[in-house]
């Protein structure tokens, strides 16, 4: 189980920093200081707060394009990981949407990432960016060209949140198929963010993988025990937020609650 070389707890909580909408984007606000600014606090609450992680991603670069961000929200990406990674010692990881692996991997290369997070890995999906195709092909050829000293995992998603799966393939289809495509992890959820990912659908996927299975949607204070004690690890976003809104500020208070809870506290 790949994670447990990653992290240093068995079952580990990652949480998110929804950066501030980038330049080039419909929402973005006109200050890159202030998403800097804004996404270091989040990085060191999150620290503060005891998860096991942080992944960085430009969530509310809403509506996204497929594939390929521009290179001044690659730049600003970059710089505001560099500074992440001066702040922490967590294991870091990046998220590019919708499914920019390119730009993932080499910003984890370039600013000391370990780990990124896939949506279209080995599922073809049609979202409100389009068709978009599966890379895992293109994604491993590229993380290999690399050789990294420090190897980056691909935690990959399947059925992925927020799309439609363009083949209809089961979830044990699905899974056998990123874990032959050399997933370090897989990622199941719910249909949105905030959306609770089915237990059921974890067991499905744990009983066909040999691989670690992550919930990536839908973890909260109330069904955290229940989701780790089926789930290898979770990834935290809108129930680590002020009223649970990804547009606002990590809480310190929410983390630290659920961290308690989620260890046994």
């Amino acid at each position: 189980m790949k994670l447990n070389t990653l992290f240093t707890t068995s079952k580990p909580i990652i949480g998110v920093v929804h950066l501030l909408a980038l330049p080039g984007t419909p929402n973005y606000g006109g200050d890159r200081d202030a998403i800097i600014e804004r996404a270091l606090q989040e990085v060191h609450i999150l620290q503060q707060g005891c998860v096991d992680g942080i992944i960085i991603e430009n969530f509310n670069d809403i509506p996204f394009v497929k594939d390929m961000i521009t290179r001044e929200q690659f730049g600003l990406m970059a710089s505001i990981i560099t500074l992440a990674r001066k702040e922490t010692d967590l294991p870091l990881g990046v998220n590019v949407h919708f499914n920019d692996w390119e730009a993932e991997i080499a910003l984890a290369y370039a600013c000391r990432a370990q780990f990124v997070r896939i949506e279209a890995y080995v599922n073809a999906v049609v979202t409100t960016s389009g068709v978009v195709e599966p890379c895992c092909a293109e994604v491993t050829r590229y993380r290999k060209l690399l050789d990294s000293n420090q190897p980056i995992e691909i935690l990959a998603d399947i059925h992925p949140k927020y799309s439609k799966n363009l083949v209809s393939y089961t979830l044990q289809e699905s899974a056998k198929m990123a874990q032959l495509a050399l997933a370090d992890s897989i990622i199941v959820t719910g249909e949105t963010t905030g959306v609770e990912t089915p237990l059921a659908d974890l067991k499905t996927v744990k009983d066909v993988v040999d691989l670690p299975v992550l919930a990536g949607s839908g973890t909260n204070l109330q069904n955290v025990r229940e989701t780790l004690a089926v789930a290898d690890g979770v990834i935290v976003g809108s129930a680590f937020k002020e009223d649970g809104d990804t547009r606002n500020m990590v809480s310190l208070e929410k983390v630290t609650q659920f961290t308690s809870t989620a260890h046994g506290g």
